[in-house]
């Protein structure tokens, strides 16, 4: 009796480790379980490039949705798709308030996820396009994933933060601890490793088909700054990158 798992993002961290570990497997060579990872078929060097711009503040810091603010009418290209990712309700929804008026000024559309449904929202970010008008989708986690917008639908793609999951569940929290009580690190352990899953998701909203081509921005400068953040970044695509210091 055998079974085989496929997906994009059964890896974090260039490793299968951490999806051994979830799903109770081994990933001992005398295990039995065979892992293969193939090649993708995008020349991500010459379709996308991954630009981390200079920033004044990181997302822990108190300014930083004001920050957002200033910055991502800046970011938003002209007469195509964006698509931001959030990490929370409360800052999509403080940052779309603040901005909706000068994106009417400047004839943007702006769509936040919740306002309609998610149907109603793809088809009119759909017709947007199709008419070359400047189309800006904000969302938060469900839009980082199963979201399919190839070519033309999505061309700029903004990604607020790293997107770390704050461990509230028992079951959660529970292994959190069991890992401190035999000496180990639940950040580096759990939160790193779902955090790469979770942002190779992310940027996967950018290249559907062969021919897409685009632009993903990382607003979060930890993912140079901190020690953990060269294993994130070395685990997205080979896109172009453009790092500003």
């Amino acid at each position: 009796m055998g079974a085989v798992l496929v997906s994009a993002t059964i890896r974090a961290l260039n490793s299968f480790s951490f999806f051994c570990h979830q799903a109770g497997l081994s990933d001992k060579p005398d295990s039995g379980t065979q892992f293969l990872a193939l090649a993708s078929p995008f020349d991500y060097q010459n379709q996308a490039e991954l630009y981390i711009p200079n920033m004044k503040y990181e997302p822990q810091a108190p300014q930083f949705t004001e920050y957002l603010i200033d910055l991502l009418p800046k970011l938003i290209e002209d007469k195509k798709a964006n698509l931001v990712l959030f990490s929370s309700y409360w800052q999509m929804n403080q940052v779309a308030e603040a901005l909706a008026k000068l994106f009417v000024k400047k004839g943007w559309a702006l769509q936040v996820q919740g306002d309609a449904s998610r149907t109603e929202i793809l088809n009119k970010h759909k017709t947007l396009v199709q008419c070359q008008k400047t189309s800006v989708l904000f969302g938060t986690g469900s839009f980082s994933e199963g979201l399919d917008l190839p070519g033309e639908l999505l061309e700029n793609l903004i990604i607020t933060k790293i997107p770390f999951a704050v461990p509230t569940s028992p079951v959660e929290q529970a292994h959190a601890e069991y890992i401190e009580q035999k000496g180990g690190n639940p950040f580096m352990q759990i939160a790193v490793p779902e955090a790469s899953k979770k942002l190779i998701q992310s940027v996967g909203r950018l290249l559907r088909k062969e021919r897409d081509s685009g632009r993903v921005v990382l607003l979060d400068r930890r993912i140079v700054t901190k020690r953990y953040g060269k294993a994130l970044i070395d685990s997205l695509p080979p896109f172009k990158r453009t790092i500003e210091y």
